[in-house]
C-alpha cells in the first residue's frame, strides 16, 4: 500500500515536473520568436531609412532644396539610433541609454525589453553573433553614407560641386546601397535560421516533455487500471465468499428454526405431559391433607400435607422453567402496551398469600395502583415471583413488603421481608455472579436456580439487582431497569 502511494507521487511530481518545464519553455520560445521578430522588423525600418535616406539625398544633390536635406537627416537617424543601441549593448551600458538608440531606431516601444533580452542572453550564439558582425558592417557605411551627406552639404553651400563630381558622388552613394543590401541581407538570413533552428531545437524539447508526460499518463493509468482489475477479481472472490457464508447463515438459521421448533414441542410436552400430572397430584393431596386434618389423624396429615407442599413446589418450579424457556425461545425481545405494576404485583401476592399465611406471615404490596410499565410482562412476572418465592421460604411469623417505584430514567422494585436474611457469603456468591455475569455459572450452584434465573432474565433487560441484611434482620432486594435500555 505504501509502496503504491509511493509510485504515485512520483508519476504526479514527474507531470508536474514535465508541465512546469513545458510552460517555461514556451514562455522562452514566445520570448524568443517576439525578440527576433522585433529585430527582423528593425532590420526593415533600418534597410527602409537607408534607402529614403539615399534618395533624398541624391535629390537633394541635384536640387539643392532643404526639404530633401531635412528628409535626409531625419531618415540617416534611424539605423544611427540603431548602431547608438548596437554600440551600448556590446559596452553593457544602462538599459535607458539602450532603449533611446532602439527609440531612435524607430523601434515599437514594448519589443525594446524582449531585443535587450535577446543581445544580452544569445550574443555568443553563432547565428545571433554573426548578425551582430554584419549589423557593425552596416552600422559603419551607414555611418559613411552620413559623412558623404555632410560633404554634398558643405559643397554645395561652397557650389563646388560641378557635374563630373556629382557623377563621383553618385557612384560612392551606390556602391555604399549595394553593400548595405548584401549587409541587411545576410542580416536577415541569418536571423532566419537561427530562428528556424531555435524553433527547431524548442519543437523537439517539446516533443520530448510531451512525450514525458504522455507516458507518465499512460503508466499511470495502466498501473490503476491492473489495481482496478485486481479490486475487481478481490471483490468478486470476496462476494464468493460472502454468498458462501450466507448460505451457511441461511441454513444455520434453517436448522436453529427446527431446533426452535423441537424446543417449543419439548415445552408443549413438559406443559402437556409433566405439568397435568403434577396439579393433579397437588389436587389430590391437598383434598387428602384437608380430609386427614377433619378426620384428625395427626401422621397422616403430616405426610399428606408434605406432599402437597412439595408438589406444590415442583409445579410452581415447572412452570417458571417453562416460562423460563419461553422468553428465551420466543419472545426475548417481547414488547407489548403499558400494563399495570400494581395488578402484577397484587397478583403474586395473591398466588403465595396462603402459603405465607401457613408461616404466619403477611405479605403487602406497598405499589401505588397508578403505575404502569410496558417492560416484558413475562421477564418481570418470573422474576417477582422467585423473589417472592425465596422470601416466603424464608420468613416465619414476619413480614414481606413488595413495591416498585418509576421516574423518567427507570423503575425500580423491592421486596423486603424480615425472615432469617440472606449472609455475607451468599450476599457476596450472587453479587460477583451478577457483576461476571458468566451464564455458564448460572445454573452450576449449590444456593438454588430461582435466583440464578432473576439474574440471567435481568441480564436480558440490561438491569442492576442489589441485596442488603442490615444487622441480619431479613432481606431487602432491590432491582434497576433503565428504562431508556428497554425502547
Amino acid at each position: 500500500m505504501k509502496q503504491s502511494k509511493r509510485n504515485t507521487i512520483t508519476f504526479i511530481a514527474l507531470i508536474l515536473t514535465a508541465c512546469s518545464m513545458l510552460i517555461v519553455i514556451n514562455f522562452y520560445t514566445i520570448k524568443t520568436l517576439s525578440a527576433t521578430r522585433a529585430y527582423v522588423n528593425g532590420e526593415s525600418r533600418y534597410s527602409k531609412g537607408h534607402n529614403v535616406a539615399t534618395r533624398n539625398l541624391i535629390n537633394y544633390l541635384y536640387t539643392k532644396e532643404e526639404e530633401y536635406w531635412t528628409k535626409f537627416k531625419s531618415n540617416i537617424s534611424i539605423p544611427l539610433g540603431d548602431k547608438k543601441a548596437r554600440i551600448a549593448l556590446v559596452n553593457q551600458l544602462d538599459s535607458e541609454t539602450i532603449k533611446q538608440g532602439f527609440r531612435e531606431g524607430k523601434n515599437h516601444e514594448e519589443d525594446l525589453n524582449d531585443m535587450i533580452w535577446l543581445f544580452n542572453n544569445f550574443k555568443n550564439i553563432w547565428f545571433l553573433k554573426n548578425a551582430i558582425a554584419e549589423w557593425k558592417v552596416g552600422d559603419s557605411l551607414n555611418t559613411e553614407l552620413s559623412k558623404i551627406g555632410l560633404k554634398v552639404k558643405q559643397k554645395l553651400d561652397r557650389n563646388e560641386l560641378d557635374h563630373n563630381a556629382k557623377i563621383k558622388t553618385l557612384l560612392e552613394l551606390d556602391d555604399i546601397n549595394k553593400k548595405i543590401g548584401q549587409s541587411e541581407e545576410r542580416f536577415s538570413n541569418l536571423l532566419g535560421d537561427g530562428t528556424r533552428k531555435t524553433n527547431y531545437y524548442l519543437l523537439l524539447t517539446n516533443i520530448f516533455f510531451i512525450c514525458v508526460i504522455i507516458g507518465c499518463i499512460s503508466i499511470y493509468y495502466s498501473t490503476m487500471l491492473q489495481k482496478i482489475l485486481k479490486s475487481k477479481q478481490e471483490l468478486k472472490q470476496q462476494k464468493e465468499q460472502l454468498e458462501a457464508i450466507i448460505k451457511d447463515l441461511e441454513k444455520t438459521k434453517q436448522d436453529l428454526h427446527t431446533e426452535i421448533i423441537q424446543h417449543k414441542k419439548i415445552i408443549g410436552t413438559i406443559s402437556h405431559d409433566i405439568r397435568s400430572p403434577l396439579k393433579y397430584i397437588q389436587l389430590i393431596a391437598k383434598h387428602l391433607s384437608s380430609s386427614t386434618k377433619k378426620a384428625k389423624n395427626s401422621i397422616t396429615y403430616k405426610y399428606a400435607d408434605s406432599i402437597y407442599k412439595s408438589s406444590s413446589q415442583l409445579y410452581d418450579f415447572t412452570k417458571t422453567l417453562i416460562e423460563y424457556s419461553k422468553i428465551y425461545i420466543e419472545d426475548k425481545d417481547y414488547n407489548q402496551n403499558y400494563y399495570s405494576v400494581y395488578e402484577l404485583i397484587e397478583n403474586k401476592k395473591n398466588f403465595f398469600e396462603e402459603i405465607a399465611l401457613n408461616n404466619d406471615t403477611k405479605i403487602i404490596n406497598n405499589t401505588k395502583n397508578t403505575l404502569k410499565s410496558n417492560i416484558n410482562i413475562r421477564i418481570i412476572s418470573i422474576i417477582i415471583h422467585n423473589l417472592i418465592d425465596n422470601a416466603v421460604k424464608n420468613t416465619q411469623s414476619g413480614i414481606i413488603e413488595i413495591g416498585a417505584r418509576a421516574n423518567t430514567e427507570k423503575i425500580c422494585y423491592w421486596i423486603k421481608d424480615t425472615g432469617t436474611g440472606m449472609s455475607p457469603d451468599i450476599i457476596d456468591y450472587y453479587t460477583k455472579l451478577f457483576q461476571n455475569r458468566d451464564p455458564e455459572k448460572l445454573i452450576l450452584s449449590t444456593y438454588g436456580i430461582g435466583l440464578h434465573l432473576v439474574l440471567e432474565l435481568l441480564i436480558i433487560l440490561k438491569g442492576n439487582i442489589t441485596f442488603s441484611n442490615p444487622n441480619n434482620e431479613g432481606t431487602t432486594v432491590t432491582i434497576d431497569i433503565n428504562l431508556k435500555e428497554n425502547f
